[in-house]
Parts: C-alpha cells; structure tokens; sequence
C-alpha cells in the first residue's frame, strides 16, 4: 500500500454521575445520562415523535473527484446547513417546570456523524448531549465550561447514520442557550484507490476506532514496553478544515525554558488553508491516552483525554514540521510528559520508535532495529511537493507499519529523544518504507521564525543541541472532595461544584449519592461553591408562610436555626416580612426567581483551601420551612 501524504482532507431529573477533574475525558464533558435515555423518562418521550431533519445526501461521486484531484482521501466531508434550536426540533415540558429539546440528524449512508456549531452557549445549569438512537454512544453533558471565545463548537463522532442532540434547560434559564448547527460532518467509506502518477506518496484516511491494519501493535504489548513514559506525550489529532477533516499524530515536545508551554510537534503537511480551504484551528482535538488498556483489542472504544483548539506557531514544507500550540489548559490529571529531543546534525539513530495513531485508530507502535540514513534525494510527494535532498531520514520498520492518521508521529532515536516528524513513504503489512523530516534541518534552516524551531524550542537560547524530557508537576496536587446534602439529609445529585482560585475555576457535579471528589494544582487558594438553580417554587407553599410568621411573632418559632435561614430570601441574617412578601411572590408566580439568589443557598462554603481538604456542604431551600422539597 502506498501511503501518507495528506493535505487535510485527512436538572431534578437529570443524574450526572460524579466527574472529578481528574477523570474528565472527551472535551471536558461533564458526563452523565440524557433525559431522552434515562428509565423514568424513556417510555414517556419515546411517546413523542422528534422532530428528524435529512441531511442532505453526500454526492459521493462528485466527493471522489475532488479527493482524487486532490490525491487524497478525506474521512468526512461537510456538508453546509442552518439547523437552530429555535427553528428545527421538538421540545418537551417536563414534570418539574424544565424542558428538554431534541433534534434527530439522519444522514443517510454515513458512517459517522460530527456535528459542528457557529454558535454555541450553554447557561448555568444547561446541559447538551449527543448520542446514538439506541443510547450505545452518548457524548456529554456540555456545560458552560464548554463555551468558547469564538462561539463555534464541535461534537461527535457518533458512528452510524442517525444521531440525536439533547438539549436539557432548567426553568431558572429559559431562553439562555444558543445552538446553532453550521456543518454536518459525514463520515464515509475510503477504500479506495485513485490513479496517481508513478513514484509518488499516496494516503488513505480512516474513520478511527478499528480501521487500522491488523498488524499494527498496541501501544501497550510488550512491543512497546520501553514506550509507556513517551506515549504520554503522544496525542491523535482531528484537523477539522470547513470542507472535511483528516487525522494525524504528533506529540508534546519541552523547550528550553522548561515551563511545560503546550507546544505540540507534527507534519506541515496535516495543515492545509487557501482560498477555498479554511483550517478551524479552533476545533483541532487532541486526544490523549487513546489507547487499548492490554495488548488486546479492547471490546469497545475506549475513552480519550481530549483538549479542544490549537494556534498554528511555525512550520515548514522543506522539512514537512508543524509546531503547534494547545490553547486549552492541559489537567494535571492529564499526566502528560513533554518528550525531549536530538537536533544534532550528524546523529543518525541506531534503533527508532514512532507511536501513532494509524487511520484514526488508537495508539500504536512501530520500531526500526537498524540505523536511519540521511536521504540524499529529492522526494516528490503526491500534492506536486518535491522536498530538497538531505531534508528526510529514510527507515524501513522492522515491527508495525503505518498509515494515513500516523503522519507527524515523533521519531524517538534509541534514547528516547525526538529526532525527526514522519511525513509518508510507502507502506504495509509486509514492507515499510518511512521518510522522517530532520529534527535538525528544521531547527534553524527554514527562512524566518515562522519556519523553524529555534526561537521556540530554545527560547532561552542556550544553544543546546540536546534536551532532555520534562515531566510536568503532576504530583504536586490537592484533592478536593465531599458531600453534598439537604437540610433533611437527602444526598442532592447534580449540584454544580465550583472551586476557584484567582487564575482559574474548575467545575465538577456531584453523583447520585451527593458525593464529588476533584484533583486541582497544589500551590494556588482555594475556595469551594456551590449551585443548583432549578424550581424556585420546589417545596414552597403556603404552609411555610404560615410557618415562618409564627416564628416572626414568637408563637411557635423554628426548632433549627437553618430553617430560619432557608426563609430569610434577602440573606440578610434575620427573618422578616420583607422575606414572606418575596416568597409569595414566588408562590402566585408574579416573580419566577428568587433573584438575586438562586433558589438553593449552601451552608459550609470554604475559602482558602491549600491542602487535601473535605468540604461537606448543606443545601438550603429557599422558601421551604418545612423541608418537603425534593432536592433531586
């Protein structure tokens, strides 16, 4: 097979279960089970019919045509349309005053489907997920963590020709979330192989999970026993341009300054922009620990930790390297490594390793058990590229191969060090035949700062030609953990957790036992909050009215001070008509909120958290004396 060259085309009844930040996975979701999936609910909604749009029909052959032109494949194509929450999909009262919206995308022959938004905004207390009819595959809850500085969004992919979006809104944010659906990514079969011109480097794109050759090696056979530090380091990347997207690989590369800088090394030729080719940098996901847990083919996709959005910082065609910036802020939970490097000019390695994601599919291993040579040709590569002489390491694998998806994987000499990027070759199960861009070439050769590595890689400019790996301060961190109750001892899922420092704040839920745990950087102060803002009128009757004015007179007053302060709506730490006016309010609808308020207050709020620390909160219903409110 010849490969690899490739442009691009390469709420009250919600239960969230607990999702610490150490355990955060697929663009931060915050986990859980949709409404439309969950047992109480399934057999009513499944009663109403959701509204299902077609996406129109990829026009199969004209997409062959362009990815022959091209010389290349691409795994998904876009497909333009107009899709918003407020015009398309069915919504749905339910019991407790929220409301749930559901929109069914059919495109028909997909193998997959992503979804793509040009405008996406989640309130607090709003949740969306993405999942499969038959609720195999969800994706989710996006919350507002999710929301981003450019608006645009990306979920997916949920395999097949059919996906569900859910969208669930709380009473208390009504009319706040903006969804908009700009593109439909449909996935599609790529086995093929157009006529190329004789001599020149083909790649094939792939759906992910399960696409790769079967004699690709997992990451964690003993193949790649030596490996488990520097596949830390390794992610797969989805490129997402405005006409399709492509998977490559590359990895987590230190600097001289040594201060952990998300710079992220792989092959010029995975990023493509012109004038009709527009690279959403924004939307690029990196996925980390991608990997099968054994030797094994795991029986089902394994989960990744994935980062969302990327700035382009140099690259180079000569030499085929791209170094790239992750926007998002790595977890330490993470536990990611920034791999070291070689850029001596002279250093041909005696043994080399590449871990890659071939054709999208989890993390691999191949290895070279003989020394590179410097190519002292030009190569003329299937885009009408032709690469100087002496730019490539040339390498024929002895164990695993590659594919399209693997292009930008590091080569890492026998010590451990990036040397080089891959950038194609031609490949197979019985013969490997891999050019490696130099690590070397493309420090300082390329003509200004936005086609090298120098100024980056040795900000410091020590001039070091050899650099050691950076393991980041992954064990210098503090859990943070508790439960979470009502007044009357009910443990309360889905309540929001916030812990803030005065650089950052990081959310979690708690699980359907009131419980949360999450793993947060040692060194900062912490504080602890928390939220639930859902059915202001939840256990508000009368009765509390009646309740609260006999203590206000002394009749009969409360025997616990927290039900006092449930009742004190203005929190101004006494229990006066002022407060019953705005409960009543409440009751006979005239106000929807307990504004400014939310309509749960929690007692027990910590500040200045340094350590391991247990913070159980109380949760308070605003205007329920009694205790009658369901706090789930």
């Amino acid at each position: 097979m010849n490969v690899l060259y490739s442009n691009l085309y390469s709420g009250l009844f919600i239960f969230l279960f607990c999702l610490s930040f150490s355990s955060v996975q697929a663009q931060k979701s915050a986990g859980g089970v949709p409404v439309g999936l969950q047992p109480d609910f399934r057999n009513v909604l499944s009663e109403q019919k959701i509204e299902q749009v077609n996406v129109p029909k990829l026009d199969m052959a004209e997409v062959r045509r362009q990815d022959e032109a091209r010389g290349e494949a691409r795994f998904a194509a876009a497909i333009d349309v107009d899709y918003a929450m407020g015009q398309q999909g069915t919504w749905t009262d339910l019991p407790n005053g929220d409301r749930l919206w559901r929109l069914k995308l059919n495109a028909q022959g997909a193998k997959g489907i992503f979804v793509m938004y040009d405008d996406f905004y989640m309130p607090v207390g709003g949740r969306m997920f993405m999942y499969d009819p038959a609720g195999n595959q969800i994706k989710g809850a996006y919350t507002r963590m999710n929301n981003t500085s450019t608006g645009r969004f990306l979920t997916g992919m949920i395999k097949g020709e059919t996906a569900i979006l859910e969208y669930y809104e709380p009473f208390t944010a009504r009319g706040q979330a903006i969804i908009d659906i700009a593109k439909v990514y449909y996935a599609y079969e790529t086995d093929f192989e157009p006529e190329v011109p004789e001599g020149t480097f083909r790649t094939f794109s792939g759906g992910g999970y399960g696409d790769a050759l079967s004699c690709h090696i997992n990451i964690n056979c003993d193949e790649g026993a030596e490996w488990q530090e520097h596949k830390r380091g390794v992610a797969r990347m989805l490129r997402v341009y405005n006409i399709g997207m492509g998977w490559c690989s590359g990895s987590l590369i230190n600097n001289t300054a040594q201060d952990e800088h998300p710079y992220f090394l792989s092959a010029f030729h995975c990023f493509a922009e012109s004038a009709t080719v527009d690279a959403f940098l924004d939307l690029w996901r990196f996925d980390f620990k991608y990997e099968s847990a054994s030797c094994a083919d795991p029986a089902s996709e394994p989960e990744a930790q994935s980062l969302l959005g990327c700035n382009f910082i140099s690259g180079w065609e000569d030499s085929d390297f791209m170094l790239l910036e992750l926007t998002e802020t790595i977890p330490a939970s993470y536990n990611v490594r920034f791999n070291g490097w070689n850029r001596t000019a002279s250093h041909l390695p005696d043994t080399t390793t590449i871990i890659h994601h071939p054709q999208g599919d989890i993390q691999k291993v191949s290895r070279d058990f003989d020394d590179v040579s410097v190519y002292n040709n030009s190569i003329n590569w299937n885009n009408n590229v032709i690469t100087p002489p002496g730019h490539h390491y040339l390498s024929f694998m002895d164990e695993g191969t590659f594919e399209n998806g693997s292009s930008g994987s590091s080569l890492f000499d026998e010590e451990g060090r990036i040397t080089g990027q891959l950038h194609g070759g031609n490949a197979s199960c019985s013969s490997v035949q891999a050019f490696f861009g130099r690590l070397s070439v493309s420090w300082a050769d390329g003509p200004d700062s936005g086609s090298r590595l120098e100024e980056y890689l040795d900000p410091l400019g020590t001039g070091v030609l050899v650099l050691d790996e950076l393991e980041p301060t992954v064990g210098d961190v503090i859990t943070i953990s508790g439960n979470v109750q009502a007044r009357t001892g009910q443990n309360m899922a889905n309540v929001s957790i916030e812990i803030s420092s005065d650089s950052d704040t990081y959310m979690t839920s708690t699980d359907v036992d009131g419980n949360y745990s999450i793993e947060l950087p040692q060194g900062p102060s912490y504080s602890v909050k928390a939220v639930k803002d859902e059915m202001p009128k939840n256990g508000v009757s009368t009765l509390d009215l009646i309740l609260a004015r006999r203590d206000i007179l002394l009749i009969e007053q409360f025997e616990d001070p927290l039900q006092r302060e449930a009742m004190d709506i203005n929190n101004n730490g006494s229990l006066s008509t002022i407060d019953l006016i705005q409960i009543r309010r409440v009751i006979l609808e005239i106000d929807d909120s307990f504004s400014p308020d939310a309509s749960w207050r929690f007692r027990n709020i910590q500040t200045g958290i340094t350590s391991d620390a247990v913070v159980d909160l109380i949760g308070l219903k605003l205007g329920d004396a009694n205790g009658n409110a369901n706090p789930n």
